[in-house]
């Protein structure tokens, strides 16, 4: 194992190999050696060393604390050597991110409208126009500037000049700058800006605000943490939430199924709207569409409180372009069902009634012994299951009757049934799978309770709906058989359906009113 050496690189220690350590003092040394003897040489040295201990920070992680041989090797690369400095050849440049300081040089308050100008290119002049005019406008400028004023660093060494205009790191800009500013310095000796009280003033605003921006710092570091443990919290609870909903709670995930009487009744709810080829990737991009966006909830939140600073901009590119493929593939998959059952066909019959002398008949249903209902639940939801006990695969649907007021003297019955295709020729073909009828005895209409679903593999949704067109002086009696598949009843008063059963009912100008025979 290497031994190493800590050292001090500007203000910032570093953990260095002992043979990277040698190079490195020799380095410094010749730099040292080479500015030494001139008038700016201690702030170009100085500038270089800030460099240097940049390049250096940005090459540690929380996997590697030591600097290497070959980093600093790299570093001479960048910076070159002291005896091409000064010379005609292409000077090698390390391009920094650029960043926002307070430029001091430039300022008439606390310098964050020249700097935000050296930043983004523009003449400070319009950003000082902007802060008058809101200032004078709601006030809530003056705020705005103090809170900048404070959070931001000033550009006071020529490293962070050259950051704030986002000019390269090479040898000869920073020597460049350092030999500019000093004889900006010499020109400007007799301003106020050099004087002694200028400077004291200036340390001691600059004090008060670099405290002032300690205390929004720590400000801001609790508050982060505090919506980290919340995103934290959030995503959990979701996530678990979730979890335990799929794998228990939803009959019509493909790996859970309706039971009727303990009986498997039929295996994997989605088989009834998707093909079987889709369903798996259906249901997986569906689950991944709520799963990506609760990790990153969970992921933003660790980030949050702990602060912990990773290269994870890959992972958020490949997980979004993730998330947004399963969106595609749910949507593609959801319209080609839909494009299957575009096209809806009706087919209406009008069967024959007779009508007794005294306008009275009775509705009733036929009950079909071999039929069972089952209940379960959908997102807490109660739904029944009807099925043949003889073949529990076999499901029937309920139809729905509305009972209206009809304006002529004709009583009359009207089934209507639908079926869905992906062509008319398809639909057709699926509302003449639909077998439900009525049938007249005497005085007694009797209706099938059910009708079955014949295509059971692909559902496609058929329904049955009958009207009852009744004049008025026509009296109907309710048998209870048939209150579950009564939609509408149309009545002076709202009427509750188990208060129909039993009872008499004559139709009226207004509905129908509840009838008394003597």
């Amino acid at each position: 194992m290497k031994k190493t050496v800590k050292i001090n690189i500007s203000g910032v220690f570093f953990n260095i190999d002992e043979d990277a350590y040698q190079i490195l003092q020799n380095y410094l040394t010749s730099i040292n050696k080479k500015f030494a003897s001139e008038q700016e040489g201690k702030e170009i040295i100085a500038d270089i060393e800030i460099r240097i201990a940049e390049i250096l920070q940005s090459k540690l992680n929380d996997q590697k604390q030591v600097v290497s041989k070959e980093d600093i090797d790299e570093i001479i690369d960048i910076m070159g050597k002291p005896e091409e400095f000064g010379t005609d050849q292409e000077s090698k440049t390390y391009q920094t991110t650029k960043r926002l300081y307070r430029d001091p040089e430039n300022r008439v308050f606390g310098g964050v409208c020249s700097g935000m100008g050296a930043y983004f290119n523009i003449d400070p002049v319009i950003f000082r126009v902007i802060f008058v005019v809101l200032l004078l406008a709601w006030g809530v400028a003056g705020v705005i500037y103090i809170v900048l004023w404070a959070l931001l660093p000033a550009a006071y060494t020529t490293v962070q000049r050259l950051e704030m205009r986002g000019e390269n790191m090479s040898i000869a800009d920073i020597e460049k700058n350092v030999r500019a500013e000093f004889e900006t310095v010499r020109t400007n000796l007799g301003n106020y800006r050099n004087t002694k009280d200028y400077e004291r003033n200036r340390n001691a605003l600059e004090s008060f605000f670099n405290a002032v921006g300690q205390i929004f710092k720590v400000f801001f570091k609790v508050i982060g943490g505090f919506i980290g443990v919340i995103m934290i919290m959030v995503g959990v609870s979701f996530l678990i939430g979730l979890t335990g909903w799929l794998i228990v709670g939803e009959a019509f995930m493909p790996w859970n199924n309706v039971f009727i009487d303990n009986q498997l009744v039929y295996n994997d709810m989605l088989h009834s709207f998707l093909d079987p080829q889709t369903i798996w990737i259906f249901s997986i991009a569906a689950l991944l569409i709520v799963f990506i966006p609760l990790v990153a909830i969970i992921y933003g939140g660790l980030k949050l409180l702990l602060r912990f600073k990773i290269n994870d901009k890959p992972f958020a590119v490949i997980g979004f372009v993730f998330w947004v493929a399963c969106i595609i593939v749910v949507a593609a998959l959801s319209f080609s069902k839909v494009k299957t059952l575009a096209i809806s066909v009706r087919d209406t019959q009008n069967p024959e009634i007779s009508i007794p002398a005294n306008k009275t008949l009775y509705l009733k249903a036929y009950k079909d012994s071999s039929l069972e209902t089952s209940k379960y639940y959908i997102f807490d939801d109660e739904f029944s299951v009807t099925y043949d006990k003889h073949n529990n695969k076999m499901l029937y649907a309920l139809p729905e009757i509305d009972i209206v007021r009809t304006n002529n003297d004709k009583f009359s019955i009207e089934i209507e049934k639908e079926g869905r295709g992906s062509d008319r020729e398809n639909a057709l073909e699926n509302t003449k799978k639909i077998h439900y009828s009525c049938s007249q005895h005497d005085s007694i209409i009797l209706f099938d309770s059910y009708f079955p679903l014949e295509n059971i593999k692909i559902w496609t949704f058929p329904e049955v709906d009958v009207t009852i067109s009744v004049p008025d002086g026509y009296i109907l009696y309710i048998d209870e058989s048939i209150v579950n598949q009564l939609d509408y009843f149309e009545s002076v008063e709202y009427i509750n359906r188990e208060e129909l059963i039993g009872k008499y009912w004559i139709m009226e100008k207004d509905g129908f009113v509840e009838y008394n025979r003597k």
